[in-house]
């Protein structure tokens, strides 16, 4: 049956994409400026054709009039560059008319396609931010803490210079989020969920609760790899969350599950995908300094994980659920999914021996690509595999990409207005007396940076605004800039605006705010390692080998007692005044000094004091 116009069109401008990315970026590469223009002009046209103006969908499936008008118009800007390139980028600080009508226009077309990708916050947030920029110069009313920018002024930094649209964030997506999106299709091609889910069951899956330990080891796994946690949630979510909910955990809590793990798979080693690629270009750290760093909070973070959901499976009448009988052996997993573990391992090794990281991800994905036409020949062949995966890819890249433009947008008016500057001078200043307060503020900035933005979109966002304040006071750049990596992916689960775990509510058919909600407490040990890794830089590697053992130990022990009282259950079930103490303890525990763990360690001998003497009293009732 042949393509209808719409689908067609699609196809073609997909593969038309694809193929210019990989051509600019390994065979003949440009101007960095001319190439993001090519990649957010293509990005902005898909989306017009692939996403409908309304959420309820198009009748039919066909591309309304309009659609297609805007889907052209999006090419207008990257043909106006092309025409005389070099004249363009000589204006971008006076721009002439044309260049500022041309400019509005991506600008607009910007916002209401990242829209439709993303919903509302993030376009939101950029025209608030293009307002700020122009308000004292339209406003008859001035406000002190802003220049007076016209508009030619603003659409030429955010448009023609590389400091809004086509800044940093944008060049992130082009490079390092396009080919690891690129491998985990190809790892999903290879059958990589369908290994990582054997691999999980075999781990963890004959136990009670094991679908949620299940969701945490495939999560972790593919997360790595991917380094999205939106994709993350989508790709093992689909079969984690229904076994969660089988085994008789409430939707709320499976989604707040899943969407935790998913959100800890960029955190993990041994690959963090782009993040760490990132962290090692903005910190001036090598690849491999990175991933040593992030080792100890990565265990922390799953062991928070695995001990909330112990005590959680125990509080809950959770089933045993029927393993499956088809479980291939350690060995079969290796022979029926070379393709995966040929790439995964090849990946690494070019890790170890320092060689280019987005050659070694593009290599990696072409022996997974070849190698699964040898193992899934007759899939691929029955299902139209490779057509689900090129749209995987443009669906991932589009969203992405399109979020990392639009976030371009609020990195160019901080930049231009000197907002950044107030707000590094504020932290600078609130870091005189104590760093808990600037770090608290830069937790709060990063956050609100990150509602609807993709990880490493805020991550950038908030690092080129905040981290030389927290430098200047003292903190080391790794410390100040995993810091704020954590928590612009910990803003995909904290409400209000969650879409980590509103996605994963979606798959579970849950209550959005109350999965939002549940997640973030299931993450809160590690909200307070994230904290205490700034105090403490043994939990990233540094210093003796004594100093990182006893840091990192008292660390596990800490987050263990922090989410065994957020969970409610240590033996028996527990009670607020018992729940609250035991945080308490734990959050001693974790900034490591003789005075606190001396206090941690105290009161949870309390607890576990109280909890047995409760558990003899109710073996002692059961006798009676």
């Amino acid at each position: 049956m042949p393509l209808q116009a719409g689908p067609l069109a699609i196809l073609i401008g997909s593969l038309v994409f694809v193929t210019g990315q990989f051509y600019l970026l390994y065979v003949a590469p440009i101007s960095p400026l001319l190439h993001a223009i090519f990649f957010v002009c293509f990005l902005i046209s898909i989306a017009f054709l692939s996403l409908p103006m309304k959420a309820q969908g198009r009748a039919g499936g066909r591309i309304p009039w309009h659609d297609w008008l805007l889907a052209a118009a999006a090419l207008i800007p990257l043909v106006y560059a092309l025409q005389d390139f070099e004249a363009l980028v000589t204006r971008s600080a006076l721009p002439d008319p044309t260049d500022v009508w041309v400019g509005l226009l991506l600008i607009a077309l910007l916002l209401e396609s990242t829209r439709r990708a993303a919903g509302w916050v993030l376009p939101g947030l950029a025209f608030g931010f293009i307002v700020i920029a122009t308000f004292n110069h339209f406003s008859p009313v001035t406000l002190d803490f802003l220049p007076s920018l016209s508009l030619r002024r603003v659409v030429g930094t955010l448009v023609i210079a590389e400091l809004g649209v086509f800044s940093e964030v944008t060049h992130v997506a082009i490079k390092w989020i396009f080919i690891f999106l690129v491998f985990g299709q190809c790892l999903l091609l290879a059958g990589g969920q369908q290994m990582f889910t054997e691999l999980s069951f075999k781990l963890t899956g004959q136990r009670k609760g094991g679908p949620a330990y299940v969701a945490c080891v495939s999560s972790a796994l593919f997360g790595t790899l991917s380094g999205s946690n939106m994709a993350n949630v989508m790709t093992t979510g689909q079969f984690t969350i229904p076994l969660m909910k089988g085994a008789g955990y409430r939707p709320s809590t499976a989604a707040a599950i899943e969407s935790v793990a998913s959100t800890g798979g960029a955190l993990t080693p041994p690959v963090m995908a782009a993040g760490a690629l990132i962290l090692a270009e903005l910190t001036g750290n090598t690849y491999l300094r990175i991933i040593e760093a992030a080792i100890i909070p990565a265990i922390l973070f799953y062991l928070s994980v695995f001990v909330y959901t112990w005590g959680i499976t125990q509080r809950s009448d959770i089933r045993m659920v029927e393993v499956p009988a088809n479980l291939r052996s350690y060995p079969q997993l290796l022979r029926d999914f070379w393709p995966v573990a040929l790439g995964l391992g090849y990946l690494i090794y070019r890790i170890v021996t320092l060689y280019p990281l987005e050659l070694a991800a593009f290599e990696a994905s072409a022996m997974m690509a070849v190698g699964a036409v040898f193992t899934n020949r007759a899939q691929l062949r029955r299902s139209g595999e490779f057509g689900r995966v090129l749209m995987g890819l443009i669906n991932g890249i589009r969203d992405t990409g399109l979020c990392c433009a639009c976030s371009g947008i609020i990195v160019g008016v901080i930049l231009v207005t000197g907002i950044g500057v107030e707000l590094s001078n504020l932290v600078t200043a609130a870091g005189q007396t104590s760093l808990v307060i600037p770090l608290l503020l830069t937790m709060l900035v990063t956050i609100v940076l990150g509602m609807g933005v993709p990880g490493i979109a805020a991550y950038v966002i908030a690092a080129s605004v905040i981290a030389t304040s927290l430098t200047t006071l003292g903190i080391s750049a790794l410390s100040a800039h995993l810091f704020i990596f954590y928590f612009s992916l910990f803003a995909g689960i904290t409400p209000p605006v969650a879409l980590t775990a509103f996605a994963a509510a979606g798959l579970a058919k849950a209550d959005p705010f109350r999965t939002a909600f549940e997640a973030m407490v299931i993450a809160l040990p590690t909200y307070f390692v994230a904290f205490f890794f700034v105090y403490q830089p043994e939990l990233l590697m540094e210093g003796s080998g004594g100093r990182i053992l006893w840091s990192s130990t008292m660390a596990a022990l800490g987050v263990t007692l922090i989410a065994l009282g957020t969970s409610g259950f240590l033996i028996v079930m527990l009670g607020w005044v018992a729940r609250l103490t035991l945080v308490v303890a734990g959050v001693s525990l974790v900034h490591a000094h003789w005075q606190t763990d001396l206090m941690g360690l105290c009161l949870s001998f309390l607890v576990f004091g109280h909890v047995w003497r409760r558990r003899a009293a109710l073996a002692a009732h059961r006798v009676n």
